[in-house]
């Protein structure tokens, strides 16, 4: 099958706390981008198992307005099989008016242990070109993820448009997201769905392989009306 439509029993709908394993996997495989390079354990200085189990515990806390809240994720199920999730919120648009970035940092603080916040600030300057500010009321995606016996089947982009529907009955007019330039596969799946390549960011790091997939990071962006 290589289209949505031979998936008669796909349904695409909003994540429940039953779906944390499945997230937490996605963010795991979106961080990685193809790579194994699973950055956000190590900036952390931890391993991958335990970064997963302290994402469980953060998704658990149910923050909304960032890309570690189960309610910013929808979720492709197959035969009730959740097998592709994507999150998407307003940017700002929360009970505190807070940026997502800020609702991240403190979760992470919350549920991280201390000696992780002394390892991040070791290595601030060398994250610091790929912190981007994300722009207010704008709708955001971030952490893609379809399973691997799943793909080409254009789940992706039915989920993407989903979040389209979300955008466009908040009123917001423009929708985001953040890609690794080395990552074809979801930069033409995002041109398909109208997105257009904005701004990128680059690392002349050496050591920026250590923690990213790529020195390079694209902002793509869709008007919608």
């Amino acid at each position: 099958m290589n289209s949505l439509s031979d998936n008669s029993d796909v349904m695409i709908n909003a994540a429940t706390l039953d779906d944390i394993s499945f997230i937490v996997d996605a963010i795991v495989a979106a961080e990685k981008s193809g790579t194994d390079n699973f950055g956000l354990a190590r900036m952390f200085g931890l391993d991958e198992s335990t970064m997963k189990r302290y994402l469980a515990i953060m998704l658990e806390e149910e923050i909304d307005g960032c890309e570690l809240s189960v309610s910013s994720f929808l979720v492709a199920r197959y035969n009730g099989k959740p097998v592709a999730a994507f999150a998407g919120w307003i940017e700002g648009e929360n009970e505190e008016n807070k940026p997502s970035s800020f609702l991240k940092s403190s979760l992470l603080t919350c549920v991280l242990p201390s000696e992780c916040m002394l390892h991040v600030q070791q290595n601030k300057d060398l994250v610091k070109p790929f912190q981007i500010e994300r722009e207010k009321g704008a709708y955001q995606l971030e952490y893609s993820y379809t399973l691997p016996e799943y793909r080409r089947r254009n789940l992706m982009m039915a989920i993407v448009n989903e979040h389209v529907k979300h955008a466009l009955s908040a009123g917001t007019k423009k929708i985001q997201v953040h890609v690794f330039a080395n990552n074809d596969s979801a930069i033409r799946t995002y041109s398909k769905c109208g997105f257009c390549i904005k701004q990128s960011y680059s690392s002349e790091s050496p050591l920026i392989d250590t923690f990213y997939p790529y020195n390079t990071l694209l902002l793509m962006e869709k008007e919608i009306y």
